[in-house]
């Protein structure tokens, strides 16, 4: 009761988003009352029980009906709850507050619904005849809810004999019952001369299709009517009006962006200025002269380079324009490196040290608009000074990797089958270049000038060359990297071996990149130039393929987005770390409490867990008594999860103590680490044969390319690149080589972070040392580095006498460094005694130890022996055990090496899955073993839905789960299907069965409070901790800049086409999620904040692909809502259970939440196997044979069955069309643009990518799946284009002070004066009601429903959140941020003196000369009154497939003669069919 309270006391919006979680039966339905009553209005109002049983209509007062209904249904669920926890019916108390709705007095409810018409000034001529709103309450948050059920109102029966009429109630309805606009929109959108209007045949066939999906327009609600004046369409139609906005938005910069096409660049520096910090300018003269930016320059390509481990600003960039190049130093450069090393700072600390690059780049300060072109440009954007301000500035950035994505990158799906045929051309020309050398030999020793003159022309031509007409997509294609975006564009080569240079872990100050400043700056500047060259290549093909103005406009804004922050982004990352840390240690000490009772316990007889584990005795390294444990310590462990609930649901502290407490002198016997035994046999060991081979290099702290070198057993010396950056380095030097599983133990943990190449070229002999006289080459090139540069130019000596001094100076300090490096994590520091050493190691290293020398217990050097020290019993333990101790240079005595990686942990935990214990298989990772009898009582088809019984060898590390025939064992469920293993159950993958409790500890059950409560905290705040420790990288990386001391600013990183359906990408803003109360971090979104006085304006798109791929399919009728998804989208309801979420659910048996993942990926062209995927997913009880039927039964309702046309036919337009299912209209007409020789968007004509043209594709590698996918998901980024375009217009014409903060798909978001905020809302829902009647006009329809013309609320806040009830509490932040303001149209209309934008500003009450008929992108359907056409629809809405295939096989061929399928490059069994189609016609 106490939420339906809270509820009510909301606003509207907010009532209406908290409703259908707090009331899932309530209804949200209103009815206009403008016109007359229906006759039985009396039954309409909906008849209650109250606690008497009396049934009465009451007089409403202030809260209004559906606030009472809301009420009456609470009391009814509180009720009903009291009844089935006492068995007895108690009537709940009323409220004591006045001013809460009650039942004892009716009239708190508020009087019945009122008209409410308003009056609106004249903002614009337009053909409405007037400005009135005509409503009870506004529409509900996602356009659903309706006002009034359609079927309680006999009287309002809608009239089908037009495509759009009045009913009696005078709101204009269409012939399926979808309430349009009000006449007065209507004009103002859809002026001029109707379309062609749908015969009635088309209307019978739709009608017929609802009824047989359970629809009638009967069931249709009624909206509130709206009508005001919206600022007049720039044109003859939307379609002119969105070229002209789009035109004006565009330029100069389109113009300047095409000019630049043209540009040649002037001639690059040979040498440039090294001496002096800041901007340097090359005049073509050869003159140089300083200057503090780019002046006057309109046209820049430009690129930045930045010592990336250092910092994140600067070290140096470059430029050139069509006047002159210029070059920037960063002033670090020229400063000495501090003396001593300074403290590092805390992860949270955002402040970069002032002895690294600090410095922003001046690019300049002139109002001139500019556009500056880059690779990945985001990157660049935000190392330059100006763009760090809350006004926008004049400069345009224009991507060249996005424009390539979008006209020929690859999907993810194709980029195996690229790399392959990469590698594979390569090979081949490799073969033929040695092949060709070794003729042109043969030719030399023959003096063969005929063979030699025949060589030249050999390997000048390419087998998959474009001209002869059969190139495959992997040839005009390529990934996104600056090397292969120019190889396929300019057939440029690319060195980019010289960038590693900057990732050079020797390098600790930039001061040390001076000697090389020319090389490094040549680079850079040849980044630019190759840069601009692809540029000159990319933008006309992005003009091509996306022709429209909106399209270039668009993209333009998006690489302009920021983000403000204030002083709480510190606090944000000190208090998740901290509360990560604190929750990590708490982790640490449940599994160790569990370990120690484990250990003092023993082995237990038939306990599946300790059984698992390795009991044989090992000597302790420590004693108990030097290091008590204090089990008593996990009382103060808390923070599980209902512990949470009860405060708020919120964690308040975790576990900090210590579970031991280390005495001050250890009793560990001192040692040292045995690669130092071993060196120390003699002190000249250290520059003998063998320490040059194997030791040196790591010593040296050699690096190849920037990267840590590590010798091999099979491949000798190597160097390691992390992974996410090992695809730059396949091509020069061929794929990662692999450890040996036996030799190469010591490096198996780098193998987690790093992939290991040859260093040289594929084909070069392995690198047997890394000093000596063959590292000459790899030194004058500057490949091989390191920190002793000095002493490394010594290495090419033959005679290493000389430096063997400072040789065991490196490795003093090799061993100090200990194991935090990747070079020192390849020797074995296992511990012997320091005796055994001590007298021969140099003094330096034997004074540097860290502990006392244990007596001597070796002969000394005089061969007397030395009596033994007394030795200490420390006593026993288990191997497991043992092993989480050491070695001693890592883990300090008296600690565990214990974490949930740890393959001990759900062991210690004793983890189960559905009750039964957890095993760990060598071969199959982790598995459920399942008693014999409980198996074999059960049904096949549970056998089967645990994916089958594993099997194991009879020999080997499993053969004892191979003798237990007592159990059967089982695989982990894994998320990418069966045969998959589990790696780790604690793993995030398995957060949601943790909390389901599908996977539990049984030592949480257990009768012991101790182990129950570890037990419990681990699992919990391992749950806890998930999002933070796979996003904490990434937000710790954020790159924040103050101009003010509570004013920061993040320009996010944003590619503005990343993927081929032109989607923005981005690694954390564009994928964060919504904050969470069991999530530490998960607040990151509500850490970007406004600054005083400024308000975030933005809304989200109400189901924007689900309606635009539904009225793609509405189209073939020309009504909206014609289509059972299309009628679904419009009208559907949950309450009533007729939206597409609802529907699906029902199908499947699953919740409707569930059911929403189904459905979009099904739209986004996901197939069968993906649906039985998820289904498993969902439920791993369920049988994958149960999966597949009910996955069938959800493709047939929806999609429909598909019919092919005969094989024996010559191929058609249209090879095959789904039929009789709810969703057949809409795949027939994705897959139709699909299929299509070149697919593009119906909104504004944005063609595909050629990785997935016809043309390309080979017969059988269709990709249909990405294509229908591109179809959904690039319109969607039309309907942002457009969007934002139209937000551009009207914040220039009415200048309101506001600038674009950030898009996340459907999703955009404004940054506004405070002053300014209800304005530029009212500006977004123009601009809405704008894009979407462009996206129905293209599509043929001219009209739009009302209930999708606005958003459903425009949200008004001061931070950035998904809803602006959000309170964002997360055990790292529990502060409640207040709520913010959610207006629907109705409000905003109040807000905004009924929808007044205020005076257009001088100059800007005209756009340029309108640009007439512009021609529709695509037509779809062209002439939906013809007899064929109405074939086509009778077609697909038939369950049998008859009346399909026979339209199929009617089709005429797509050619006529064997010629012009030869040109369309047909296949053979194609061009067979096309001859028997000939004969059979002759």
């Amino acid at each position: 009761m106490l939420k339906a309270f809270d509820v009510a006391r909301l606003t509207r919006p907010c009532q209406i988003r908290c409703r259908s979680k707090y009331f899932p039966l309530a209804r949200s339905i209103s009815r206009s009352t403008k016109y007359r009553k229906p006759s039985n209005a009396a039954n309409v109002a909906r008849s209650t029980d109250d606690e008497d049983g009396e049934t009465f209509n009451p007089d409403y007062g202030r809260f209004g009906k559906r606030d009472f209904e809301d009420y009456q249904h609470a009391l009814e669920l509180e009720q009903a709850k009291t009844t089935a926890s006492t068995g007895r019916f108690l009537k709940s108390k009323l409220p004591g507050n006045a001013n809460l709705p009650s039942l004892s007095k009716r009239g708190s409810f508020g009087p019945k619904p009122i008209t409410v018409s308003t009056d609106t000034p004249a903002a614009s001529t337009s053909k409405s005849s007037g400005n009135t709103i005509s409503s009870i309450t506004p529409p509900s948050r996602k356009g659903k809810e309706k006002a009034v059920d359609q079927n309680q109102q006999d009287d309002e029966n809608i009239s089908i004999s037009s495509a759009g009429v009045n009913n009696d109630n005078g709101l204009r309805r269409n012939p399926v019952g979808v309430q349009m606009l009000s006449p007065s929109l209507h004009s103002q959108l859809f002026p001029g001369e109707p379309l062609t209007r749908p015969p009635k045949s088309l209307l019978d066939i739709s009608l017929n299709h609802l009824k047989s999906n359970g629809l009638s327009p009967d069931g249709a609600a009624i909206l509130p009517e709206i009508s005001f004046d919206m600022p007049p369409i720039q044109g003859k139609n939307i379609r002119d009006h969105f070229y002209n906005l789009g035109q004006r938005t565009a330029e100069p910069y389109l113009s300047m962006a095409r000019d630049f096409i043209d540009v040649e660049s002037p001639e690059m520096p040979k040498t440039w200025q090294m001496e002096q910090a800041g901007w340097t300018k090359y005049n073509p003269d050869g003159r140089q002269e300083a200057v503090l930016d780019l002046g006057e320059e309109t046209l820049i390509s430009f690129d930045v380079e930045t010592l990336y481990k250092l910092s994140s600003y600067p070290v140096m960039a470059t430029a050139v324009t069509p006047n002159a190049w210029y070059s920037w130093l960063s002033p670090t450069i020229f400063e000495k490196p501090p003396e001593n090393t300074p403290k590092p700072l805390e992860p949270w600390d955002t402040r970069t040290p002032a002895h690294h690059p600090h410095e922003l780049i001046p690019i300049s300060g002139n109002p001139k608009p500019k556009i500056v072109i880059g690779h990945n440009v985001g990157y660049d954007r935000a190392r330059v000074k100006e763009e760090y301000s809350l006004d926008r500035t004049s400069t345009r950035w224009i991507d060249t990797l996005s424009l390539h994505v979008a006209t020929r990158g690859i999907t993810s799906v194709q980029r195996p089958a690229w790399n392959a045929h990469r590698k594979n051309k390569k090979a081949k020309q490799q073969m033929d270049q040695e092949s060709k050398e070794a003729l042109q030999e043969l030719a030399e020793e023959n003096d063969n000038p005929e063979l030699l003159e025949g060589l030249q022309g050999w390997g000048n031509t390419d087998d998959g060359s474009q001209s002869n007409g059969n190139s495959t997509w992997h040839d005009v294609t390529s990934v996104n990297s600056l090397a292969e975006v120019a190889l396929l564009h300019c057939d440029i080569p690319v060195d980019k071996s010289i960038r590693n240079r900057f990732g050079d872990d020797s390098i600790k100050h930039a001061s040390e990149l001076k000697s090389e400043l020319n090389e490094l700056l040549s680079y850079c500047a040849n980044d630019v130039k190759i840069t601009h060259d692809v540029y000159k290549k990319v933008l006309p093909l992005f003009l091509e393929s996306c022709p429209h103005p909106a399209s270039f406009a668009g993209v333009l804004s998006m690489g302009n987005s920021f983000l403000p922050v204030d002083e709480n982004w510190e606090e944000y990352l000190k208090n998740a770390e901290s509360k990560y840390k604190e929750m990590d240690q708490g982790v640490k000490t449940a599994l160790r409490v569990l370990a120690e009772k484990l250990r003092k316990e023993g082995k237990q007889d038939g306990d599946p867990w300790s059984e698992q584990l390795d009991w044989s005795p090992k000597v302790a390294r420590w004693s108990d008594e030097a290091f008590q444990v204090d089990e008593t310590v996990i009382n103060d462990v808390e923070t599980t999860e209902s512990d949470a609930t009860s405060k708020n649901d919120m964690p308040e502290t975790t576990p900090t103590s210590d579970i031991t407490s280390p005495p001050t002198t250890p009793t560990a016997p001192a040692t040292v680490p045995k690669w130092l035994s071993d060196l120390s046999k003699d002190p000249s060991y250290i520059i003998s044969s063998h320490t040059q081979r194997y030791l040196l290099p790591l010593f040296l702290h050699l690096s190849y390319k920037g990267h840590p070198v590590a010798y091999l057993s099979k491949h000798y010396w190597c160097f390691m690149v992390p992974h996410e950056a090992h695809a730059d380095f396949i091509d020069p030097h061929g794929l990662p080589v692999d450890l040996d599983t036996k030799k190469d133990k010591l490096l198996e943990p780098l193998s987690d972070n790093y992939s290991f190449f040859k260093i040289g070229k594929p084909e070069d002999r392995r690198k047997v040392k890394l000093v000596g006289a063959g590292i000459k080459s790899m030194l004058k090139q500057k490949e091989l580095t390191s920190p002793y540069g000095d002493l490394l130019d010594k290495m090419v000596q033959k005679d290493l006498g000389g430096v063997q001094e400072d040789l065991w100076k490196c490795v003093e300090e090799f061993r100090k460094a200990g194991k935090k490096i990747p070079w020192s994590q390849q020797v074995d520091w296992t511990p012997v005694s320091q005796s055994l050493a001590s007298a021969i190691i140099p003094e330096p290293l034997a004074s540097s130890s860290s502990v006392e020398p244990s007596p001597p217990s070796t002969p000394s050097s005089s061969g007397k022996s030395q009596p033994k020290p007394p030795k200490t019993d420390t006593g026993l333990w288990p191997k497991w055990y043992w092993d989480l101790t050491g070695p001693p240079s890592r883990i300090p005595a008296g600690e565990l090496d214990l974490t949930f990686k740890k393959t001990v942990a759900p062991l210690l935990l004793r983890l189960q899955w559905q009750g039964y214990p957890l095993v760990n298989s060598r071969e199959h990772k982790w598995l459920y073993r399942i008693p014999r009898s409980v198996v074999e009582s059960e049904s096949v088809g549970m056998l089967v839905a645990r994916g089958g019984k594993v099997r194991f060898q009879e020999k080997g590390a499993d053969s004892h789960l191979h003798q237990d025939t007592n159990h059967y064992y089982f695989r982990l469920p894994h998320k990418d299907g069966e045969g998959k293993n589990v790696g780790n159950p604690l793993s995030k993958n398995f957060v949601k069965s943790i909390e389901s409790g599908e996977l539990a500890s049984a030592a949480a059950q257990s009768g012991d409070d101790v182990a129950a409560k570890a037990a419990t905290d681990a699992t919990n705040m391992n749950a806890f901790c998930s999002y933070w420790i796979s996003s904490r990288e990434r937000i710790m990386d954020q790159m924040v800049v103050y101009r003010e001391k509570n004013l920061g600013m993040i320009l996010p990183q944003v590619i503005t086409m990343g993927t081929v359906t032109r989607r923005a990408v981005e690694s954390t803003w564009l994928t964060a999620s919504n904050a969470k109360k069991n999530r530490v971090g998960s607040e990151l979104k509500a850490m970007v904040r406004a600054p005083p006085g400024y308000a975030i304006v933005g809304a989200d798109v109400d189901s924007e692909e689900l309606w635009i791929s539904s009225v793609m399919g509405d189209s073939q009728f020309g009504i909206h809502g014609s289509t059972a998804i299309g009628w679904m989208t419009l009208e559907g309801t949950k309450s009533a259970g007729t939206d597409l979420h609802s529907k699906t659910a029902s199908i499947l048996g699953i919740s409707r939440d569930a059911a929403k993942v189904f459905n979009y990926s099904r739209i986004y062209g996901a197939g069968k196997k993906h649906a039985v995927q998820l289904l498993l997913q969902g439920d791993s009880k369920l049988t994958k044979e149960t999966a597949g039927k009910l996955a069938d039964n959800l493709y047939k309702a929806t999609k429909g069955a598909k019919s092919v046309r005969s094989k024996q036919l010559a191929p058609a337009a249209i090879p095959s069309i789904w039929h009789g299912g709810s969703e057949s209209y809409l795949f027939n007409t994705l897959e139709a643009i699909a299929l299509s020789d070149r697919p593009m968007t119906p909104a504004l004509g944005c063609g595909i990518t050629n990785a997935l043209r016809k043309s390309y594709l080979e017969e059988g590698s269709s990709y249909l799946p990405s294509r229908v996918n591109w179809v959904v998901q690039s319109s969607g980024v039309d309907y942002l284009h457009l969007l934002i375009v139209s937000m551009e217009y009207l914040i220039k014409k009415y200048d309101i002070k506001a600038r674009y903060l950030i898009s996340v798909h459907d999703e955009v978001r404004y940054l506004s004066k405070e002053e300014d905020k209800y304005r530029l809302s009212l500006a977004l829902q123009i601009a809405n009601a704008w894009t979407r009647s462009l996206f129905c006009y293209n599509l043929g329809l001219d009209d739009m429903p009302q209930g999708i013309a606005f958003f459903s609320a425009v949200d008004i806040d001061h931070v950035l959140r998904k809803e602006v009830f959000l309170t964002c509490e997360t055990p790292s932040h529990p502060k409640i941020i207040p709520s913010g303001e959610s207006l629907d149209i109705i409000q905003l209309l109040e807000k905004t003196n009924n929808g007044n934008l205020g005076k257009p500003i001088k100059g800007q009450q005209d756009v340029i000369s309108y640009e007439q008929n512009t021609p529709v992108p695509v037509a779809l359907f062209p002439d939906i009154q013809s007899a064929e056409h109405e074939e086509f629809l009778e077609a697909q809405s038939r369950r049998m497939g008859d009346s399909a295939k026979k339209w199929l096989n009617q089709l005429p061929s797509v050619v006529s003669s064997l010629e012009e399928a030869e040109k369309k490059g047909f296949s053979q069994s194609a061009k067979r069919k096309v001859a028997a189609s000939i004969a059979r016609k002759s």
